[in-house]
């Protein structure tokens, strides 16, 4: 499964991501951007951020899914 992944060492806290895909991504209690834990990703909507996204610290990861 493939789940969006956002880099804090190079994100600027631009808010961009929140504004173009809420359902997504939100800020943590401590202030950080973070990915919601969602079963699918809507791929329009996180890719529209990643394009968005001056910093380039939004990407695609694969990651393991329970057999």
């Amino acid at each position: 499964m493939r789940c969006p992944a956002v880099d804090l060492s190079e994100c600027v806290d631009c808010d961009g991501c929140l504004e173009v895909c809420p359902e997504v991504f939100r800020r943590s209690d401590a202030g950080y951007i973070e990915v919601a834990d969602l079963e699918d990703y809507p791929q329009a909507c996180v890719d529209e951020a990643i394009m968005m996204c001056p910093a380039h610290c939004i990407s695609w990861e694969e990651t393991e899914t329970a057999p």
